[in-house]
Protein backbone atom coordinates (compact mmCIF):
# COMPACT_ATOMS: atom_id res chain seq x y z
CA UNK A 1 0.00 0.00 0.00
CA UNK A 2 1.14 3.74 -0.82
CA UNK A 3 2.72 5.30 2.18
CA UNK A 4 0.40 8.11 3.78
CA UNK A 5 2.10 11.23 4.41
CA UNK A 6 1.44 13.48 7.11
CA UNK A 7 -0.42 16.13 6.51
CA UNK A 8 1.18 19.34 6.18
CA UNK A 9 1.14 21.95 8.87
CA UNK A 10 1.23 25.51 7.98
CA UNK A 11 2.74 28.54 10.15
CA UNK A 12 0.76 31.01 11.37
CA UNK A 13 1.37 34.35 12.47
CA UNK A 14 -0.19 35.41 15.87
CA UNK A 15 -0.74 38.75 17.34
CA UNK A 16 -1.78 40.14 20.76
CA UNK A 17 -1.73 44.12 20.82
CA UNK A 18 -2.07 45.20 25.11
CA UNK A 19 -2.64 49.05 24.54
CA UNK A 20 -3.68 50.61 28.04
CA UNK A 21 -3.37 54.74 27.72
CA UNK A 22 -6.66 54.90 30.65
CA UNK A 23 -5.79 54.12 34.70
CA UNK A 24 -9.02 55.57 36.58
CA UNK A 25 -6.56 54.48 39.56
CA UNK A 26 -3.68 56.22 38.89
CA UNK A 27 -5.27 59.46 36.82
CA UNK A 28 -1.73 60.84 36.98
CA UNK A 29 -0.27 58.43 34.66
CA UNK A 30 -3.18 58.95 31.86
CA UNK A 31 -1.75 58.57 28.32
CA UNK A 32 -3.57 59.60 24.81
CA UNK A 33 -1.41 57.47 22.86
CA UNK A 34 -2.08 53.72 23.36
CA UNK A 35 -5.89 53.89 22.15
CA UNK A 36 -3.53 55.51 18.43
CA UNK A 37 -1.51 52.73 18.75
CA UNK A 38 -3.79 49.76 18.81
CA UNK A 39 -5.63 51.17 15.90
CA UNK A 40 -2.10 51.89 13.87
CA UNK A 41 -0.77 48.51 14.80
CA UNK A 42 -4.24 46.43 14.06
CA UNK A 43 -3.96 47.99 10.81
CA UNK A 44 -0.36 47.35 9.92
CA UNK A 45 -0.16 44.03 11.39
CA UNK A 46 -2.94 42.80 9.47
CA UNK A 47 -2.73 43.72 6.41
CA UNK A 48 -1.85 40.54 4.06
CA UNK A 49 0.08 41.93 2.07
CA UNK A 50 2.61 43.22 4.12
CA UNK A 51 2.55 41.19 7.95
CA UNK A 52 -0.21 38.87 7.40
CA UNK A 53 -0.97 38.92 11.34
CA UNK A 54 -4.21 37.28 12.98
CA UNK A 55 -4.21 39.81 15.71
CA UNK A 56 -6.04 40.38 18.42
CA UNK A 57 -6.12 43.56 20.09
CA UNK A 58 -6.78 45.05 24.10
CA UNK A 59 -7.68 48.09 24.44
CA UNK A 60 -7.89 49.90 28.12
CA UNK A 61 -9.02 46.61 29.46
CA UNK A 62 -8.14 45.00 33.20
CA UNK A 63 -5.50 42.53 34.53
CA UNK A 64 -7.98 39.17 34.52
CA UNK A 65 -8.53 39.38 30.91
CA UNK A 66 -4.93 40.27 29.44
CA UNK A 67 -3.02 37.85 31.76
CA UNK A 68 -5.69 35.24 30.39
CA UNK A 69 -5.34 36.30 26.58
CA UNK A 70 -1.89 35.92 26.90
CA UNK A 71 -2.65 32.46 28.28
CA UNK A 72 -4.60 31.83 25.34
CA UNK A 73 -2.40 32.78 23.04
CA UNK A 74 1.03 31.21 23.99
CA UNK A 75 -1.09 27.70 24.17
CA UNK A 76 -2.56 28.44 20.80
CA UNK A 77 0.83 29.11 19.16
CA UNK A 78 2.59 25.91 17.66
CA UNK A 79 6.41 25.02 16.75
CA UNK A 80 6.26 26.81 13.81
CA UNK A 81 4.06 29.67 14.06
CA UNK A 82 5.52 33.19 14.78
CA UNK A 83 3.87 34.71 17.68
CA UNK A 84 4.01 38.35 18.74
CA UNK A 85 3.21 40.27 21.85
CA UNK A 86 3.34 43.89 21.92
CA UNK A 87 2.21 46.12 24.63
CA UNK A 88 1.41 49.60 25.01
CA UNK A 89 1.09 51.70 27.75
CA UNK A 90 2.99 52.80 30.94
CA UNK A 91 5.48 50.84 33.15
CA UNK A 92 7.50 51.58 35.94
CA UNK A 93 10.04 48.69 38.33
CA UNK A 94 9.66 48.71 42.34
CA UNK A 95 12.23 48.78 44.08
CA UNK A 96 13.83 45.95 43.40
CA UNK A 97 13.76 46.62 39.71
CA UNK A 98 11.24 44.59 38.56
CA UNK A 99 8.87 46.18 35.43
CA UNK A 100 5.36 46.50 35.77
CA UNK A 101 3.02 47.26 33.10
CA UNK A 102 0.23 49.03 33.31
CA UNK A 103 -3.46 47.26 33.70
CA UNK A 104 -6.72 49.74 33.50
CA UNK A 105 -7.58 48.96 36.90
CA UNK A 106 -4.34 48.78 38.22
CA UNK A 107 -3.25 50.66 41.66
CA UNK A 108 0.16 52.62 41.94
CA UNK A 109 0.39 51.08 45.24
CA UNK A 110 -0.18 47.73 44.93
CA UNK A 111 1.70 46.87 41.67
CA UNK A 112 2.57 43.16 42.60
CA UNK A 113 -1.26 42.32 42.91
CA UNK A 114 -2.91 45.13 40.16
CA UNK A 115 -0.17 45.33 37.27
CA UNK A 116 1.07 42.63 34.61
CA UNK A 117 4.60 41.63 36.07
CA UNK A 118 6.97 40.94 32.80
CA UNK A 119 7.61 37.58 34.70
CA UNK A 120 4.05 36.17 33.86
CA UNK A 121 4.70 36.73 30.35
CA UNK A 122 7.91 35.22 30.14
CA UNK A 123 6.09 32.08 32.64
CA UNK A 124 3.72 31.67 29.77
CA UNK A 125 6.41 31.98 26.99
CA UNK A 126 8.09 29.31 28.45
CA UNK A 127 5.46 27.23 28.57
CA UNK A 128 4.34 27.38 24.61
CA UNK A 129 5.88 25.17 21.85
CA UNK A 130 6.15 28.31 19.71
CA UNK A 131 9.79 29.10 18.64
CA UNK A 132 9.66 32.07 16.81
CA UNK A 133 8.84 34.89 19.85
CA UNK A 134 8.49 38.82 19.27
CA UNK A 135 8.04 40.97 22.18
CA UNK A 136 7.55 44.34 21.65
CA UNK A 137 7.30 46.73 24.48
CA UNK A 138 6.77 50.66 24.01
CA UNK A 139 6.60 51.21 28.28
CA UNK A 140 8.95 54.08 30.20
CA UNK A 141 11.61 51.64 31.80
CA UNK A 142 10.84 49.05 29.55
CA UNK A 143 14.16 48.10 29.65
CA UNK A 144 14.02 46.64 33.00
CA UNK A 145 11.72 43.81 31.66
CA UNK A 146 14.28 40.99 31.71
CA UNK A 147 15.35 42.10 35.36
CA UNK A 148 15.60 38.92 37.64
CA UNK A 149 13.89 36.84 34.99
CA UNK A 150 13.36 33.24 35.92
CA UNK A 151 14.69 31.96 32.44
CA UNK A 152 14.23 33.60 29.10
CA UNK A 153 12.46 31.01 26.12
CA UNK A 154 14.39 29.81 23.12
CA UNK A 155 13.50 31.73 20.16
CA UNK A 156 12.82 34.95 21.20
CA UNK A 157 13.63 38.26 19.92
CA UNK A 158 12.49 41.51 22.09
CA UNK A 159 12.79 45.24 21.52
CA UNK A 160 11.57 47.75 24.33
CA UNK A 161 11.36 51.74 23.82
CA UNK A 162 14.41 52.16 25.78
CA UNK A 163 16.39 51.67 28.39
CA UNK A 164 15.62 50.53 31.95
CA UNK A 165 16.48 53.89 33.13
CA UNK A 166 14.95 55.63 30.27
CA UNK A 167 11.60 57.41 29.70
CA UNK A 168 10.17 57.48 25.82
CA UNK A 169 8.00 59.70 24.07
CA UNK A 170 4.29 59.80 23.93
CA UNK A 171 2.61 62.10 20.87
CA UNK A 172 -0.45 63.53 19.65
CA UNK A 173 -0.75 60.52 17.21
CA UNK A 174 0.53 57.80 19.29
CA UNK A 175 4.12 56.64 20.83
CA UNK A 176 7.58 57.74 18.94
CA UNK A 177 8.45 53.92 19.62
CA UNK A 178 4.83 52.69 17.82
CA UNK A 179 5.10 55.36 15.44
CA UNK A 180 8.35 54.68 14.00
CA UNK A 181 7.64 50.46 13.65
CA UNK A 182 4.84 51.17 11.88
CA UNK A 183 6.57 53.43 9.53
CA UNK A 184 9.23 50.57 9.25
CA UNK A 185 6.58 47.81 8.03
CA UNK A 186 4.65 49.45 6.40
CA UNK A 187 7.36 51.06 4.09
CA UNK A 188 10.56 49.98 2.73
CA UNK A 189 12.13 51.73 4.57
CA UNK A 190 13.44 49.17 7.41
CA UNK A 191 14.10 46.92 4.66
CA UNK A 192 17.55 47.75 4.85
CA UNK A 193 19.50 44.63 2.52
CA UNK A 194 17.33 45.30 0.40
CA UNK A 195 16.06 41.58 0.09
CA UNK A 196 12.11 42.62 0.21
CA UNK A 197 11.60 41.28 3.90
CA UNK A 198 11.82 42.99 7.08
CA UNK A 199 13.27 41.40 10.06
CA UNK A 200 13.15 41.80 13.45
CA UNK A 201 16.83 43.29 13.69
CA UNK A 202 16.01 45.44 10.49
CA UNK A 203 13.29 46.46 12.11
CA UNK A 204 15.18 47.50 15.38
CA UNK A 205 17.88 49.52 13.55
CA UNK A 206 15.13 51.50 11.75
CA UNK A 207 13.34 52.58 14.64
CA UNK A 208 16.33 53.23 16.95
CA UNK A 209 17.49 55.83 14.10
CA UNK A 210 14.37 56.92 13.78
CA UNK A 211 13.76 57.93 16.90
CA UNK A 212 17.41 59.77 16.93
CA UNK A 213 16.83 61.90 14.00
CA UNK A 214 13.47 63.19 15.50
CA UNK A 215 14.63 64.14 18.70
CA UNK A 216 12.55 62.00 20.90
CA UNK A 217 13.70 60.39 24.24
CA UNK A 218 14.64 56.69 24.85
CA UNK A 219 17.04 54.40 23.22
CA UNK A 220 15.61 51.56 21.69
CA UNK A 221 17.20 48.41 23.47
CA UNK A 222 17.51 44.98 21.89
CA UNK A 223 17.69 41.05 23.51
CA UNK A 224 17.73 37.89 21.47
CA UNK A 225 17.74 34.58 23.03
CA UNK A 226 19.33 31.60 20.56
CA UNK A 227 17.48 32.33 17.51
CA UNK A 228 18.95 30.18 15.17
CA UNK A 229 17.69 32.40 11.57
CA UNK A 230 16.15 35.52 10.95
CA UNK A 231 12.84 36.14 12.19
CA UNK A 232 11.04 38.30 9.38
CA UNK A 233 7.90 40.66 10.79
CA UNK A 234 6.79 41.67 7.57
CA UNK A 235 7.36 41.85 3.81
CA UNK A 236 7.66 45.03 1.48
CA UNK A 237 4.43 46.58 0.85
CA UNK A 238 3.50 47.46 -2.87
CA UNK A 239 2.62 50.75 -3.47
CA UNK A 240 0.15 53.06 -4.33
CA UNK A 241 1.95 55.51 -6.69
CA UNK A 242 0.46 58.99 -7.07
CA UNK A 243 0.55 60.72 -10.31
CA UNK A 244 -0.09 64.43 -10.62
CA UNK A 245 1.26 68.24 -11.62
CA UNK A 246 3.93 69.70 -9.64
CA UNK A 247 1.44 72.56 -9.42
CA UNK A 248 -1.08 70.42 -7.13
CA UNK A 249 2.27 69.43 -4.84
CA UNK A 250 0.32 70.01 -1.83
CA UNK A 251 -3.05 68.55 -2.69
CA UNK A 252 -1.35 64.99 -3.40
CA UNK A 253 0.70 65.29 0.05
CA UNK A 254 -3.08 65.40 1.60
CA UNK A 255 -4.24 62.85 -0.24
CA UNK A 256 -1.23 60.85 0.34
CA UNK A 257 -1.10 61.45 4.69
CA UNK A 258 -5.35 59.88 4.42
CA UNK A 259 -4.13 57.04 2.16
CA UNK A 260 -1.60 56.41 4.90
CA UNK A 261 -3.43 56.69 7.63
CA UNK A 262 -5.72 54.00 5.47
CA UNK A 263 -2.93 51.92 5.97
CA UNK A 264 -1.86 52.23 1.83
CA UNK A 265 1.93 52.51 1.34
CA UNK A 266 2.50 55.95 -1.27
CA UNK A 267 5.01 56.62 -3.47
CA UNK A 268 5.32 60.25 -4.55
CA UNK A 269 7.98 61.48 -6.46
CA UNK A 270 9.21 64.44 -5.13
CA UNK A 271 12.44 65.55 -7.28
CA UNK A 272 12.27 68.03 -10.17
CA UNK A 273 11.24 66.25 -13.36
CA UNK A 274 14.74 67.40 -15.06
CA UNK A 275 16.99 66.44 -12.27
CA UNK A 276 17.98 63.58 -14.96
CA UNK A 277 16.83 60.34 -13.42
CA UNK A 278 12.90 61.06 -13.49
CA UNK A 279 12.80 58.07 -16.27
CA UNK A 280 14.28 56.06 -14.19
CA UNK A 281 12.33 56.99 -10.74
CA UNK A 282 9.03 56.49 -12.22
CA UNK A 283 9.52 53.63 -13.80
CA UNK A 284 11.26 51.77 -10.47
CA UNK A 285 8.22 53.03 -8.68
CA UNK A 286 5.21 51.60 -10.95
CA UNK A 287 7.08 48.60 -11.15
CA UNK A 288 6.53 47.65 -7.42
CA UNK A 289 3.30 49.27 -7.70
CA UNK A 290 -0.30 47.94 -6.81
CA UNK A 291 -2.10 50.84 -8.49
CA UNK A 292 -1.89 54.42 -9.88
CA UNK A 293 -3.98 56.33 -8.63
CA UNK A 294 -3.94 59.74 -10.77
CA UNK A 295 -5.33 63.50 -9.35
CA UNK A 296 -7.66 65.12 -12.18
CA UNK A 297 -6.53 68.72 -12.04
CA UNK A 298 -6.47 71.15 -15.10
CA UNK A 299 -2.75 70.91 -14.61
CA UNK A 300 -2.16 66.89 -14.81
CA UNK A 301 -4.62 66.73 -17.35
CA UNK A 302 -2.18 69.28 -19.38
CA UNK A 303 1.25 67.28 -18.31
CA UNK A 304 3.09 65.16 -20.41
CA UNK A 305 4.93 63.52 -17.52
CA UNK A 306 1.83 62.53 -16.21
CA UNK A 307 0.24 60.67 -19.58
CA UNK A 308 3.56 59.17 -19.90
CA UNK A 309 2.82 57.50 -16.40
CA UNK A 310 -0.28 56.39 -16.96
CA UNK A 311 0.73 55.09 -20.31
CA UNK A 312 3.45 53.08 -18.75
CA UNK A 313 0.82 51.65 -16.02
CA UNK A 314 -1.25 50.94 -18.78
CA UNK A 315 1.43 48.31 -20.67
CA UNK A 316 2.59 46.74 -17.15
CA UNK A 317 -1.09 46.26 -16.55
CA UNK A 318 -1.50 48.37 -12.96
CA UNK A 319 -4.62 49.30 -11.98
CA UNK A 320 -5.15 53.03 -12.70
CA UNK A 321 -8.03 55.08 -10.61
CA UNK A 322 -8.52 58.60 -11.67
CA UNK A 323 -9.08 61.06 -8.81
CA UNK A 324 -11.75 63.92 -9.60
CA UNK A 325 -11.25 67.12 -7.36
CA UNK A 326 -14.45 68.54 -9.24
CA UNK A 327 -17.25 66.77 -10.99
CA UNK A 328 -15.71 66.52 -14.36
CA UNK A 329 -18.09 66.35 -17.73
CA UNK A 330 -17.08 64.10 -20.63
CA UNK A 331 -15.87 67.74 -22.70
CA UNK A 332 -14.41 68.78 -19.96
CA UNK A 333 -11.50 66.41 -20.52
CA UNK A 334 -8.41 66.50 -23.19
CA UNK A 335 -8.72 64.04 -26.21
CA UNK A 336 -5.83 61.91 -24.61
CA UNK A 337 -7.12 60.70 -21.49
CA UNK A 338 -11.32 60.10 -23.06
CA UNK A 339 -9.71 57.99 -26.02
CA UNK A 340 -7.57 55.70 -23.70
CA UNK A 341 -9.30 56.20 -20.63
CA UNK A 342 -12.84 56.60 -20.51
CA UNK A 343 -14.10 53.59 -19.42
CA UNK A 344 -12.23 53.98 -15.90
CA UNK A 345 -14.23 55.05 -12.75
CA UNK A 346 -13.48 58.70 -11.56
CA UNK A 347 -13.77 58.76 -7.89
CA UNK A 348 -14.84 62.11 -6.50
CA UNK A 349 -12.58 64.12 -3.89
CA UNK A 350 -13.19 67.31 -2.70
CA UNK A 351 -10.42 68.95 -1.63
CA UNK A 352 -11.69 70.61 1.52
CA UNK A 353 -13.14 66.84 1.94
CA UNK A 354 -10.68 64.73 1.48
CA UNK A 355 -11.41 62.42 4.68
CA UNK A 356 -14.77 61.78 3.52
CA UNK A 357 -13.56 60.28 0.22
CA UNK A 358 -10.85 58.48 0.99
CA UNK A 359 -12.40 55.47 2.35
CA UNK A 360 -13.66 54.37 -0.49
CA UNK A 361 -10.71 54.93 -2.40
CA UNK A 362 -8.83 52.82 -0.10
CA UNK A 363 -11.34 50.33 -1.15
CA UNK A 364 -10.86 50.60 -4.68
CA UNK A 365 -7.26 50.12 -4.09
CA UNK A 366 -7.59 47.07 -2.70
CA UNK A 367 -10.48 45.35 -4.50
CA UNK A 368 -8.15 46.29 -7.89
CA UNK A 369 -6.89 42.73 -8.58
CA UNK A 370 -5.62 43.63 -12.80
CA UNK A 371 -6.28 45.29 -15.58
CA UNK A 372 -6.01 48.77 -16.10
CA UNK A 373 -8.97 50.44 -13.80
CA UNK A 374 -11.19 49.97 -11.18
CA UNK A 375 -15.13 49.88 -10.86
CA UNK A 376 -17.27 52.26 -9.10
Amino acid sequence: MPRKHAPKILARRLALLICNGTFPNIPQYQLPGPVKDAKLLSATLSDPETCGFEVKTLVDRGLLEIRREIARICKEAGEQDTLLIYYSGNGFPDDDGDLYLLASDSYGDYPDATALDAEYILSQLRHSKCRKIVLMVDACHAGAFFNHNRGIPPGLFAITSCGADEYCSDTPDGGAFTLATCAGLRGAAADLDGDGQVSIDELHEFVKNDIKTKGFSGIPQKWVWNVPEPIYIGNVPRCVFLSYAREDAELVDELGKALTTEGLSIWVDREDIQSGSWKERVTAGLNRARALVVLLTEHSLASSPVQKELAFAARKKVPIIPVQTRALEDHDLPDWFTLDYADLHRHLILPNKIADGVKGLARAIRQARGGRGTGG
